[in-house]
Order: structure tokens, then C-alpha cells, then sequence
């Protein structure tokens, strides 16, 4: 009895009211009508995004282009670890190249006319080389060959040698 009264209830308020009833469904189907063509325009654009993003891919799926990327990356990584190992072999090795080169021409006797004589250094960059010096005279040219190993060297040496190698290290 009390579901027939419910019925009756509802039927006698749509008979009185069914105009704004029919009002009320027609702005609803329009409310669902507009959200549903914005839905739309949105999934269009989202498909649109997904199908750039897919050409030309060669019908790989986007796991396998990312496992491919990712692989070439590494292979990159594995690349640039060997290059930085060259680079400091290269450094260590250049270190011991000669760097520092200086010279210096002068006059060992007092008698000599011209500067005939000379002296040269090559270091690395350890101070360590070798110091040529050309003592030349009337008579004779001596050459004299002398160590350098970390900016001293164990034979005397003249004014103009010890010039050129404090030149040396601290130019």
C-alpha cells in the first residue's frame, strides 16, 4: 500500500508540474550534450598527441623505441668512460713533455767579441730536463750536455745557466 501511494504521489506531481519536469530534462540533456562534446574535443586532442608521437616509429611499440634509446645511451656512457680515461693518459703523458724552454746568448770571455755562446734548457712540467750549453772560444767550441731533475742539477753551474733555469720554472 505504501509503494501505490508513492506512485500516486509522483503521478499526481507530474501531471501538475510536468511543463517545468520537461524544462528541467531539457537543460539537463543539454548540460550532458555540452560535456560530452568537451570530452570528445579532449580524447581528439589526446589522440592526436598519441598518433605524433607514434609516426614513424616503424610500427615499434614506445617500450622497445625506450629500450633502444636507453641502450644507444649507454653505449654513449661507455663511449665518453673510455675517452675520460685517454684524457688522463694523455694529461700524464704530457706532463712529461717538454714545456719550458728558455735560452740565452752571451759572451764567456771578456776577450770575445759577438755572442757566441749559449746556453739552453728544456723542461718538463716536473722541472726535470736537460741544460745545453755551447762555451765558445778561439780555439775551440765545447758543448756541454747536464741533467736537470726537479730544477737542480748536480754539476756547477755558471751565472747564465742558473738564469735561464730560474727563468724556466718560474715563467
Amino acid at each position: 500500500m505504501a509503494s501505490s501511494d508513492f506512485y500516486m504521489l509522483v503521478k499526481t506531481f507530474l501531471e501538475a508540474h510536468v511543463d517545468s519536469v520537461l524544462l528541467a530534462l531539457a537543460i539537463i540533456s543539454l548540460l550532458t550534450l555540452m560535456v560530452f562534446i568537451s570530452v570528445n574535443a579532449k580524447l581528439a586532442a589526446v589522440t592526436r598527441r598519441y598518433n605524433q608521437l607514434m609516426r614513424g616509429m616503424d610500427g615499434k611499440n614506445l617500450e622497445q623505441l625506450l629500450e633502444s634509446y636507453i641502450s644507444d645511451v649507454m653505449e654513449v656512457k661507455d663511449g665518453v668512460s673510455l675517452l675520460e680515461k685517454k684524457v688522463q693518459q694523455l694529461e700524464a703523458e704530457g706532463k712529461l713533455s717538454v714545456k719550458k724552454i728558455k735560452f740565452k746568448r752571451y759572451n764567456a770571455f771578456f776577450d770575445m767579441g759577438g755572442d757566441l755562446s749559449f746556453s739552453v734548457v728544456l723542461l718538463n712540467d716536473y722541472n726535470s730536463g736537460v741544460l745545453i750549453t755551447s762555451i765558445y772560444a778561439r780555439d775551440e767550441n765545447r758543448i756541454y750536455l747536464k741533467p736537470i731533475i726537479k730544477g737542480n742539477c748536480s754539476y756547477t753551474l755558471s751565472p747564465e745557466e742558473k738564469e735561464i733555469i730560474a727563468e724556466a720554472i718560474g715563467g
